[in-house]
């Protein structure tokens, strides 16, 4: 994951604001940089309005289509074994429910990424 990270750091792959699984990045930078445009808009000669739309996307993980990641993956030249890796990391995955004593049977699970894994917030 480090190799990754550092990867997608030198090549400046990931979006300069973009705080979360972000070395050096605390959940104070985000509101520090939204205050600051902020006042940046109020002391412009007009006065400029600063329009904010917050989203939850805590869940999004879990509806990624795994082909359109790998691809995206590709894409930013992560290619060859690493591609295959996580290819091999995404894919084959089984799920079943259990309530009480009762079980599903097991089903194929077609997108998103292994439940609490360290490398699902950086995919």
């Amino acid at each position: 994951m480090i190799k990754v990270t550092s990867f997608l750091d030198c090549n400046e792959i990931l979006y300069k604001h973009q705080y979360g699984i972000r070395d050096k990045r605390q959940t104070k930078h985000p509101i520090l940089h939204l205050i600051n445009q902020c006042g940046k808009a109020n002391n412009k000669q007009p006065k400029e309005y600063t329009l904010s739309i917050f989203s939850d996307l805590s869940k999004a993980f879990d509806v990624i289509n795994d082909k359109i990641l790998l691809n995206k993956l590709n894409h930013y030249r992560l290619r060859g074994i690493v591609n295959i890796w996580f290819q091999d990391y995404l894919s084959n995955r089984m799920q079943y429910v259990e309530i009480e004593k009762s079980k599903s049977k097991l089903c194929p699970i077609k997108c998103g990424g292994p439940q609490g894994s360290i490398l699902g917030p950086l995919l």
